[in-house]
């Protein structure tokens, strides 16, 4: 069967998968992204007297041209304020967890998000009909007062692959995500509670952006986020996740890693992020040693045109929720937005994905080809809906499925806290 054949299949049954699905909880990061392509950010960033600015253009530009995306932090004080002044952003929504949240939301299917920070701003990017916690019950975002003041942004600068940039031309499409500063963690109280009594007939759960918290935070935050975890586990979520993320600073990324050891079921990440984590090793060995690590069942990697997982539970689930992923972040690439996709982009290309073994020892390995697109209308927030579609498969409910054991641990090893951090 050919790969456009089997997405084909996958958007058959994309209904009746929604169906079934069981709430996702999706924390504990959110932020407005104040978003730009790079080529309409051009002529502000051409020929500028700043010096500091200067640099950072010619910053981006270098990542641009090497066809490097990521995260990177800033340390300029002035940054927001000169760049609001000068360039045409839009306001968006951010974070992984808001991403997720959406996506589940735009297909059907059940969603509960993290947020603390309810200010003007951040919930005028929310869709009406996003899920939020006010005490004990579960209301759309629309229902919600603001209560605080505007958040810190986040700034991205998308570009697209064969569109010049003056005289480079980006050899891939991506987006370079940007902090000024540290917003951290969503300590949404009511969330909290109410995702513990609603514990028990969820099917999944995200953990995510441990890297925008500041350096004197994270142990405290690092040891909340695991009692927290091992609360849904003891109520019985099968399927509790963590997106990796980069990191500038290793430790960090590693203290989040120690921190989560026999909590989290799931661990997922970028190819770029892998080869950060476990460098010049092969894919399939690295993600065994990564889940024996990390006490997970599952470990998956996302490229631009393959997505492959090592799973200890059925190989052909994981196949689904790759290929539901991957059907789902290919629609929002073509469209900019999530939407429910009833077939395949216009212009959907197919590589062969990497050659995995079967398996080894308990591992079994699984790669897919993603629908492809050169040009995409966004690279925001892909990987994000990659990771919400295979957890509407994998949150469904699986009685053959049981859980891998695990081996207590400290809350935090102490050292990974210490020291300073830049991303």
């Amino acid at each position: 069967m050919t790969w456009a054949a089997t997405y084909a299949d996958v958007i058959e049954r994309l209904d009746a998968q929604v169906a079934k699905a069981r709430l996702t909880l999706c924390g504990l990061s959110a932020c407005v992204d104040a978003t730009v392509s790079l080529h309409d950010a051009g002529a502000f960033l051409g020929s500028i007297d700043d010096p500091q600015a200067a640099r950072f253009a010619a910053a981006l530009l270098a990542r641009a041209a090497a066809g490097t995306g990521g995260e990177i932090k800033v340390d300029w004080a002035h940054g927001p304020a000169w760049l609001d002044e000068r360039v045409p952003f839009k306001r968006e929504l951010g974070g992984t967890g808001p991403h997720a949240a959406r996506v589940l939301t735009t297909l059907g299917a059940p969603a509960l998000l993290a947020l603390e920070v309810r200010s003007p701003e951040q919930l005028s990017v929310l869709d009406p009909e996003l899920p939020l916690a006010s005490g004990d019950r579960i209301v759309p975002a629309k229902s919600v007062i603001a209560d605080r003041s505007n958040a810190i942004k986040t700034y991205i600068f998308e570009y697209t692959r064969g569109r010049p940039l003056g005289a480079v031309t980006p050899p891939r499409s991506s987006r370079i995500i940007v902090r000024f500063d540290d917003p951290g963690l969503q300590n949404d109280r009511d969330f909290e509670l109410l995702s513990c009594r609603l514990a028990p007939e969820a099917g999944a759960a995200i953990l995510s952006g441990f890297n925008t918290v500041g350096p004197d935070e994270l142990a405290s935050a690092l040891a909340r986020t695991r009692d927290l975890a091992s609360r849904w586990r003891s109520a019985g979520i099968p399927a509790i996740h963590l997106e990796l993320a980069g990191y500038a600073q290793p430790e960090y990324r590693d203290a989040a890693l120690a921190a989560f050891t026999g909590c989290v079921t799931s661990v997922g990440m970028s190819l770029s992020e892998f080869h950060a984590l476990v460098p010049q090793t092969e894919l399939a060995s690295g993600m065994r040693a990564l889940g024996d690590r990390l006490g997970v069942r599952r470990v998956c990697v996302h490229a631009d045109d393959w997505a492959g997982a090592a799973t200890l539970d059925d190989p052909a689930r994981e196949r689904d929720a790759l290929l539901m992923g991957s059907l789902v972040a290919s629609a929002r690439a073509a469209h900019g937005r999530p939407l429910v996709p009833r077939a395949l982009p216009p212009g959907a290309a197919f590589t062969q994905p990497p050659d995995l073994p079967e398996s080894l020892g308990d591992w079994r390995f699984i790669a897919c080809a993603v629908p492809y697109l050169e040009q995409p209308a966004t690279t925001l927030g892909l990987g994000d809906t990659f990771m919400a579609g295979c957890l509407l498969v994998l949150g469904a409910a699986d009685p053959s499925r049981t859980p891998r054991s695990l081996t207590p641990q400290p809350a935090i090893v102490a050292e990974a806290g210490d020291p300073s951090r830049s991303r």
